[in-house]
């Protein structure tokens, strides 16, 4: 049996500045001198005159759309992990890395395949993206070109078929190499054989500094409640100050938006008040809630308490992804991918998709390498401010707030012995 075995390596942290340099939201095929093989239109699309213009805060409404998408994406492929995961387990992942793997993968298909990716939103924000081929194929020379011109995906040819696990090897080595060592083995043995083809790779980094450090020295054991029945200590590290800032009685959260240095990354904390579950806070959360959480922030002065913690996260993407509608890529009697290889090539499908990912979270920011003490102090909490104490299960997006584009997205639901 013909078989591709198109492995998304998708990991997360990216470099604040880990943006391509050029326009890639309006870099689509059809502006290129070299064309897809198929195209998708929408048979549903109208338009709808009477609707206010809404407010969009960047030039290029074009993003604002494709940050829609993308969160979108994240918040429904973030229910589906939070279902299919203990309450007691951390979820890490990069929504984004996931939607340039099938942004990449739209230019190879057709049919139906074409229909359900073009219907499964994704942004198209990129950092770097790699092809490897099995050098004995041809691949489809538009197909290529488009690739490279969009997302910067070159082409390295391996030798998966008589040397699957040194084809392994380079591809991790590239994984490593672009995540600054974070992310090692991400393949692992027995992932590449001789009837792999084609591996499309997404690599994402991030490193940032908090605008607002804490202080090591106001860094304390605290408990942190797991469930109700298990809690372990943990290096609370606090600080006070003005963030953006709400609590939302009725949807009983709080939500703390702290800033990263430069740019407009920030980290997005979502804490449910004492006594509910975050799985509550999860199920009645979706896109439109969220936007409307993050529009009722204004500056407060918060007294703010968040775990020191690392977590890391991996992946198999293909029962959920086919649960959200892609079951024909992951098919190999339905997939539609003649866009990838040569005339006469062979009947290609995904199939699995991996996602790996890393995150520290401590006083100079997010992935600073420095170890602290724990130094225990005697404090009295100010009983007239604010207050976001993140002692038990809370939500985490990393997003750009110039376009309101979630990067990450995440849950903490247990950081004991992570620090």
């Amino acid at each position: 049996m013909k078989l591709l075995k198109c492995m998304w390596i998708l990991w997360t942290f990216a470099l604040c500045s880990a943006y391509a340099p050029k326009d890639i939201c309006n870099a689509k095929p059809k502006d290129m001198p070299l064309k897809p093989m198929c195209v998708y239109r929408n048979p549903d699309f109208s338009v709808e005159p009477t609707r206010a213009p809404e407010k969009i805060p960047v030039a290029n409404p074009r993003v604002l759309e494709l940050s829609k998408a993308n969160s979108g994406f994240a918040l429904t492929l973030f229910k589906q992990l939070s279902e299919r995961k203990s309450s007691t387990e951390n979820i890490f992942l990069s929504p984004i890395s996931i939607s340039t793997a099938f942004a990449m993968t739209k230019l190879g298909a057709c049919n139906r395949t074409l229909e359900q990716l073009m219907k499964h939103e994704t942004m198209e924000l990129i950092s770097a993206n790699r092809l490897f081929g099995d050098k004995s194929m041809i691949f489809n020379e538009a197909y290529q070109n488009i690739s490279e011109k969009v997302y910067g995906a070159k082409m390295m040819p391996l030798n998966f078929k008589e040397n699957p696990d040194d084809s392994r090897k380079v591809i991790n080595e590239w994984i490593a190499n672009k995540t600054e060592d974070r992310i090692k083995d991400t393949l692992p043995e027995g992932s590449i054989d001789s009837d792999t083809i084609l591996v499309l790779v997404n690599a994402i980094y991030f490193k940032g500094q908090w605008k607002h450090k804490f202080n090591k020295e106001d860094v304390m054991n605290l408990d942190f409640h797991v469930s109700e029945t298990l809690s372990c200590p943990v290096p609370m590290m606090y600080q006070e100050r003005k963030f953006q800032y709400a609590s939302i009685p009725d949807d009983k959260v709080k939500i703390l938006e702290l800033p990263y240095n430069g740019r407009d990354i920030t980290m997005v904390l979502i804490l449910p008040n004492e006594g509910t579950p975050l799985s509550e806070v999860v199920a009645n959360m979706n896109l439109k809630t969220l936007v409307g959480w993050l529009n009722i922030m204004n500056e407060t002065t918060v007294t703010v308490q968040i775990p020191r913690f690392r977590i890391e996260d991996s992946m198999s993407l293909k029962e959920v992804l086919a649960k959200m509608g892609l079951e024909d890529l992951f098919s190999a009697t339905h997939a539609s991918l003649p866009g990838m290889v040569a005339e006469d090539g062979p009947n290609l499908y995904i199939s699995d998709a991996y996602h790996k990912a890393f995150l520290e979270v401590n006083e100079e920011g997010s992935e600073a390498a420095a170890a602290t003490a724990v130094v225990s102090l005697g404090r009295s909490l100010n009983v007239f401010r604010e207050s976001f104490i993140a002692n038990r299960p809370f939500i985490l997006m990393i997003r750009d707030s110039s376009i309101n584009a979630l990067l990450f997205t995440g849950r903490v639901a247990n950081p004991c012995g992570s620090s």
